[in-house]
């Protein structure tokens, strides 16, 4: 039997997924961050390898036929490089294939390799793909590369405008409390100095995001325009990503990918509704599996296998979260 692999390294987990030749899952395993440019590549590797140990389980004997690596942080070609040869010397595969984690993420939301994938998780990005291979894809690096959204975006507008509200500068908001009871801290005098003296506590920070969605469904107007910015931060990127692959006019997949998107259940449909105003055939499609399942099946087809039917509706309706091993 052949075996494929496929890893999707972000900035909070690794997940590895490994696929047989009949397309079937045969294990799933996850463990620490797998972004090299936050902990470096030694720690990186070893994240890789554990999740994909984990994958296979008591099956340690497995070698696989082809694997693809998704790695958040592989941006530029000097990127690919240095990467490509780290991984050739894990001896993980008969060959190997480097992706940045936007791509896997839109091969596991569209069973033809084409559309446009957004992705809001810690940090964010957007890459889009014709059908002829065409692509382009956005940095993803950050503020100052023109990029905003994910949780760390977010996470710094709740607390820039939870101090205002404290302070009297800006509109008094539902986020002073949300923020204040999350830290646990009696005032903001107190979180200040917590977060001043240890800046590591703002990766802690990152959790909050979610409870953006808490202070929007009791109707705070401040959350409310915390969440209206995602949204149209993620139709301005999905536009512009058509608009430069000549995609506005097909019925084109616009797959949201990352952990923002699961925070109200109308939000991709609202996002729906206002990219219909530039492209009215696009299907907004969340992303329901994990980005790690692209990126096997990237490999899987690389390797000669053909997706069916059969396979892709077994793998979108897997149950994922049990099968995880962490």
């Amino acid at each position: 039997m052949k075996y494929f692999l496929g890893v999707d390294a972000g900035g909070t987990k690794t997940e590895a997924v490994i696929l047989d030749g009949e397309g079937r899952i045969v294990g799933i395993g996850r463990s620490g961050p797998g972004n090299y440019e936050g902990i470096g590549v030694e720690e990186a590797k070893r994240n890789w390898i554990l999740a994909i140990e984990k994958a296979k389980g008591e099956r340690r004997n497995i070698e696989f036929e082809v694997a693809c690596f998704g790695l958040a942080g592989a941006d530029f070609p000097e990127d690919f490089i240095m990467l490509e040869k780290e991984i050739k010397e894990l001896n993980i595969a008969k060959e190997f294939i480097v992706e940045n984690d936007a791509p896997i993420a839109l091969r596991a939301g569209n069973k033809e390799f084409w559309g446009v994938i957004i992705v809001m998780g810690t940090g964010n990005n957007g890459y889009g793909r014709a059908k002829n291979g065409r692509w382009y894809r956005y940095f993803g690096e950050g503020y100052i590369f023109g990029d905003w959204g994910g949780a760390s975006s977010i996470v710094q507008e709740m607390l820039f405008h939870a101090f205002r509200s404290y302070d009297g500068r800006g509109e008094k908001t539902l986020l002073e409390d949300i923020v204040l009871n999350f830290f646990n801290e009696k005032d903001y005098v107190d979180l200040a100095k917590r977060l001043y003296y240890n800046p590591s506590e703002y990766n802690k920070a990152l959790e909050l995001a979610p409870l953006l969605f808490e202070a929007v469904r009791m109707g705070d107007k401040v959350a409310i325009k915390i969440v209206e910015r995602v949204v149209d931060e993620t139709v301005i990127s999905a536009y512009n990503l058509m608009k430069k692959l000549d995609l506005l006019r097909e019925e084109t997949p616009v797959v949201l990918a990352g952990s923002v998107y699961k925070g109200a259940e109308w939000l991709p449909e609202y996002i729906q509704g206002k990219l219909r105003v530039y492209a009215e055939k696009c299907k907004v499609i969340p992303l329901k599996i994990p980005p790690a399942v692209g990126a096997v099946l990237i490999a899987y087809e690389k390797g000669g296998c053909v997706l069916t039917d059969e396979i892709w509706d077994y793998l979108w309706n897997f149950d994922y979260n049990s099968a995880i091993r962490t």
